[in-house]
């Protein structure tokens, strides 16, 4: 939930880093690039913090982590829902591509459970566009993400969820050249601001924003279960 406005960088996460930002050193300019470029930019620059990230296996090494900020509920989506009524995750390998963000960790993941049926795509806005024109078969998506997607593009509206898939979760990830410092003070402003009355604001704000109901808990925001979309639950995971 990250996006440029008017020439503004905004969103929930943006919005939780400037309060963090405001107990520790950190004047550097937020800025918005492809997932691929910052990602990349994670990896190799100095004093560099990334933002949301979600935490895996194959990426926790190379980062230092403050979080998590916020869990996501990971499904698959389709435009004609009754093709796809399978009840396990290997059963997905068999359709014949599944949309993905480029250098996203859903892409990866997929790959590390033996997919080999993906396509990249860089971005969610081209892959629903893809899968309405039908040149996917599915797309792997995030509750937070589908739901921003459906408010600002009622097109999408026929789209729907057809399987869960994972959880995970997103946190602040700084390269693994930053300074001590930098990192207590991130790892500090985290702890110190959890109960900040700021993100029962933003809760409440960015919930009407995307026009459903987010919770907050020990600083870490999701979509009310209520509020997800209604989807087969996997089997034999």
């Amino acid at each position: 939930m990250n996006f440029e406005h008017q020439g503004k960088i905004t969103g929930l996460i943006t919005e939780y880093v400037e309060l963090l930002r405001q107990d520790t050193p950190a004047s550097e300019p937020i800025k918005l690039a492809p997932w691929a470029r910052v990602l990349e930019a994670g990896r190799t620059q100095p004093n560099t913090m990334i933002f949301s990230t979600e935490k895996s296996p194959s990426r926790s090494p190379n980062f230092h982590w403050v979080g998590p900020i916020m869990a996501k509920r990971w499904f698959f989506l389709a435009k004609h829902p009754e093709d796809y009524s399978f009840n396990t995750l290997d059963d997905y390998k068999q359709v014949e591509n599944i949309g993905v963000l480029r250098a996203d960790n859903r892409e990866s993941w997929l790959l590390e459970q033996g997919f080999d049926n993906l396509y990249p795509v860089n971005n969610l806005e081209q892959a629903y566009k893809m899968l309405q024109e039908k040149r996917l078969d599915i797309v792997l998506t995030g509750d937070v993400e589908h739901s921003y997607m459906v408010r600002y593009f009622p097109e999408f509206n026929n789209l729907h969820g057809v399987f869960d898939v994972n959880v995970a979760y997103s946190y602040l990830a700084f390269s693994k050249f930053t300074c001590e410092s930098i990192l207590q003070a991130w790892q500090h402003a985290f702890e110190a601001n959890k109960n900040h009355p700021q993100l029962q604001e933003m809760k409440k704000k960015w919930g009407q924003h995307i026009e459903q109901t987010l919770v907050l808990k020990d600083g870490m925001f999701s979509l009310a279960q209520a509020d997800s979309v209604a989807i087969r639950q996997p089997k034999g995971k």
